[in-house]
């Protein structure tokens, strides 16, 4: 008798289990040449994203959102391009900014839109640069180098410390976890399942006479449990 597991049913991408990928579209709308002035015209929630979003409009009439950066106020004045200061909100290709500056929302590749340090909190700072581009050093404490033209705003993105408060009791962290596109918290481990519930579950654990892999490799999402399609598993014996 086949089990019937949440993970299918979350597998199947049901409205239940979907995520919530509404939102703003935050993304640089101009162009690495582009030299101007601009203003924020309003502080916006992203739904489905952790940062909130700065609503810029260019002079030129143009408008765009981009991650807003700590310190970030409506009506503040920005200026956009390479002839920009570093400054908190300003937006400039990496390779002007000076050393030791920290920076948010950088471009992979120039007019991409923004790739990196997008989510709330994260930053990157510039430790260095030569003939192969921009050093940044990630929060995680990898260095990534970055081309001098890609675009990067002065600053960190605001809504850190997100993590930091308390949830106190459960129920908090039942209705967090449901508003991150419908997760099921909390969760029982297959393991602690009976074997009727679960290909884990049953009191032979941890026994030879049961068959931990799953030769399940063209088997639906839900279907691919434990070591799937492993030739072996554990500790080899001598």
């Amino acid at each position: 008798m086949a089990r019937r597991l949440h993970q299918q049913r979350r597998g199947k991408g049901s409205p239940k289990y979907r995520a919530n990928k509404s939102g703003v579209k935050a993304k640089y709308d101009i162009r690495k040449t582009d030299d101007c002035k601009a203003e924020v015209v309003g502080i916006i929630s992203n739904t489905g994203k952790t940062a909130p979003v700065s609503e810029i409009v260019l002079e030129n009439g143009r408008k765009m959102y981009v991650p807003a950066v700590e310190g970030a106020y409506v009506s503040q004045r920005l200026e956009v391009g390479p002839s920009a200061r570093p400054e908190i909100g300003n937006i400039m290709p990496i390779g002007n900014v000076p050393l030791g500056f920290v920076v948010s929302n950088i471009e992979s590749i120039p007019e991409d839109g923004g790739s990196f340090m997008r989510a709330s909190g994260t930053f990157g700072i510039i430790i260095g640069k030569d003939e192969k581009g921009v050093y940044v050093k990630l929060r995680s404490k990898a260095k990534k180098i970055i081309r001098p033209d890609c675009l990067c705003t002065i600053g960190r993105v605001a809504g850190g410390g997100r993590k930091e408060k308390p949830l106190y009791k459960a129920g908090n962290n039942f209705y967090l976890m449901r508003a991150k596109g419908g997760r099921v918290w909390p969760s029982t481990r297959g393991y602690a399942m009976n074997a009727a519930d679960h290909p884990h579950g049953g009191s032979g654990h941890n026994s030879s006479g049961r068959k931990k892999n799953v030769s399940k490799k063209f088997s639906t999402p839900g279907q691919k449990v434990g070591s799937v399609g492993a030739s072996r598993s554990g500790r080899k014996k001598k």
